[in-house]
């Protein structure tokens, strides 16, 4: 069978193209004090950026009216978002939204307004067509964090969704108050699995690939805005999280809402696609018998563990944390993997029922989805059981499939040497921040090469790679020597045996002897310990061959063979002199 991935191991267009950089923020003197000093906004957002590794955090520039909000837009260009609190002047919030509309179509407008029935009752009676959104405002700056990105997430749906394959859930709420509580839980949970499933990241920039991959949050409002958002994006969303009761038409009167509008929904989701997870939220629990009918999750609007709620269902059904392999009559747990590494495994391992189960499910695919890893996941969800005669044969490609992607997110990539995640399939990795070296050097380029023009798996039962090699950088020999005091061999006359005594009777580093102790546990190959120095690559001097090289054999014995590579490394450090 044809194992390859087309060669991708990222997506196929760039994700996150268009982003919020330039705020501004319209709101009167206490308003600000709040948000700039008490709750330190800015702060919070450049923190969140620094996580993420993005450059340029949003910057805010605060007006007290609409009135200077608009003579600002006037004379100032590049601003990407409007928000705007509700007693600010004149023009009101409602024309000043029209007004925007109407002049910078492409600037997003949000109103963000205390929990108060009063105002609640004139934002039903205004026209909030020049509203993008409406937001409830109870103090907690996260909410404007969420906002930002919620916004972001709508201006890169179309691209990012349906080309670069990036999930979604689907948000359907009509009540202000409750889906402004959701939106700061809900990316608080999207961060955190963003966070855990960088762990099969080889460097910094497939840990950038990964988080900018993270699934989006897609927010309706009405049973036609949800239906429209479903049909567009339904094979990319992870779940659905809805109210039982909400109005039909974005801009309808709360006085018309329509009280089963989730149910009806639920039943039009199941129907297109049975595995789809929905979980449904209502005040009114006699609906929880019809949402378990139609397969559902249902939780109670009133229940003081809403959210604690919530985060479980999204946990469990929504393919984040850990993948748990049940067995399907029992429902007992056989399994849990947190990576790639232990996703292969147990798709070797697990018994053939629970194998079924999960594969005709969509389970691993999903899994895979939520954590950015598209081709793969595209590869497994494409080969179901009809493809295969036995389980053994679907078992074998899949793991076969896993096996060439961990390898495939090697190519071309200096890894981060880290105990934790660190396997087999890691063609490259490098131990230390210092220089590489000549050699290492150029097994580096030919890696890159290697992933550049597609070669692994170019072509049928044949893999192109170089030797799996971890380099210790220049860093660790510096810090040998002085920990050592071996700096006085530099000028006294030696003899090579008692060199070769000194240096070996010497301790490596202790972080670089438990990296070593880790590599040891996966080879099950001899080892080759060369120098790779940096004079190596010299134009003026030929420095090829001047170092030792020392061979070593396999053995069953780890401890065996990590002292054999302790001693062959120092030994190497020696040849220097």
């Amino acid at each position: 069978m044809n194992r390859n991935f087309g060669t991708e191991t990222r997506p196929k267009s760039p994700l996150m193209q268009r982003r919020i950089h330039k705020i501004l923020l319209v709101c009167c003197s206490y308003d600000g004090y709040i948000l700039e000093e008490d709750g330190h906004i800015e702060q919070q957002i450049n923190r969140e950026y620094l996580d993420l590794n993005m450059s340029n955090p949003p910057s805010f520039t605060r007006v007290s009216s609409t009135g200077e909000a608009l003579e600002r837009l006037e004379r100032e260009p590049g601003f990407d978002f409007i928000l705007t609190m509700y007693n600010v002047g004149e023009p009101d919030v409602f024309r000043f939204g029209r007004i925007v509309r109407e002049r910078w179509p492409e600037i997003p407008v949000a109103l963000l307004t205390s929990f108060s029935k009063d105002i609640y009752r004139r934002i039903e009676e205004q026209d909030c067509s020049g509203l993008d959104s409406i937001f409830c405002w109870h103090g907690n700056t996260e909410l404007i964090t969420a906002i930002i990105k919620l916004m972001e997430d709508k201006m890169n749906a179309d691209e990012d969704i349906l080309e670069g394959g990036v999930q979604a859930i689907l948000l359907v709420e009509d009540s202000i108050r409750f889906y402004s509580t959701y939106l700061p839980e809900l990316y608080k949970l999207l961060l955190l699995q963003n966070t855990r499933f960088l762990q099969d990241a080889l460097n910094e920039q497939q840990q950038v690939l990964r988080k900018r991959a993270r699934p989006k949050v897609l927010l309706a409002t009405s049973y036609d805005e949800a239906l429209g958002l479903y049909e567009k994006y339904r094979n990319n969303l992870l779940g659905v999280i809805s109210d039982v009761g909400f109005v039909r038409h974005r801009g309808d009167r709360p006085a018309d809402e329509q009280t089963d509008a989730g149910i009806e929904l639920c039943r039009r989701i199941k129907e297109d696609n049975p595995l789809m997870p929905v979980l449904l939220q209502s005040s009114q629990t006699e609906y929880r018998e019809a949402a378990e009918a139609l397969g559902a999750g249902f939780i109670a609007k009133n229940s003081k563990t809403l959210l604690t709620q919530m985060s479980d269902y999204i946990a469990r059904e929504f393919a984040f944390g850990d993948f748990v392999f049940k067995d399907p009559g029992t429902g007992a747990v056989i399994g849990r993997a947190k990576d790639l590494k232990e996703m292969q495994e147990l798709i070797a391992a697990v018994p053939d029922p629970v194998f079924e189960y999960h594969t005709s499910q969509n389970h691993l695919s999903k899994w895979l989805y939520a954590r950015g890893l598209f081709p793969l996941a595209a590869s497994i969800r494409s080969l179901d059981a009809s493809h295969f005669r036995t389980v053994a044969s679907h078992r074998a490609a899949l793991v076969a499939l896993f096996k060439d992607y961990r390898v495939l997110l090697g190519q071309g990539v200096i890894a981060r040497f880290d105990a934790a995640t660190y396997s087999d399939a890691i063609g490259f990795a490098r131990m230390g921040e210092g220089s590489l070296g000549g050699k290492a050097r150029g097994l580096a380029f030919l890696n890159a090469l290697l992933q550049k023009y597609a070669l692994y798996d170019k072509y049928p039962n044949v893999r192109i790679r170089i030797p799996r090699s971890v380099v210790i950088a220049t860093d660790y020999f510096d810090e040998f020597i002085r920990t050592n005091g071996l700096e006085y061999v530099i000028g006294r006359e030696m003899s090579d045996e008692e060199l070769l005594t000194e240096f070996v009777s010497s301790h490596l580093p202790e972080r670089l002897l438990a990296d070593l102790k880790v590599f040891v546990s996966t080879v099950k190959r001899p080892l080759a310990i060369r120098s790779s120095s940096k004079l190596e690559d010299s134009h003026y001097q030929p420095f090829a061959g001047i170092y030792s090289t020392y061979m070593i054999p396999r053995t069953d014995d780890e401890d065996q063979t990590l002292r054999l590579l302790l001693k062959a490394v120092k030994s190497v450090y020696a040849s220097v002199y």
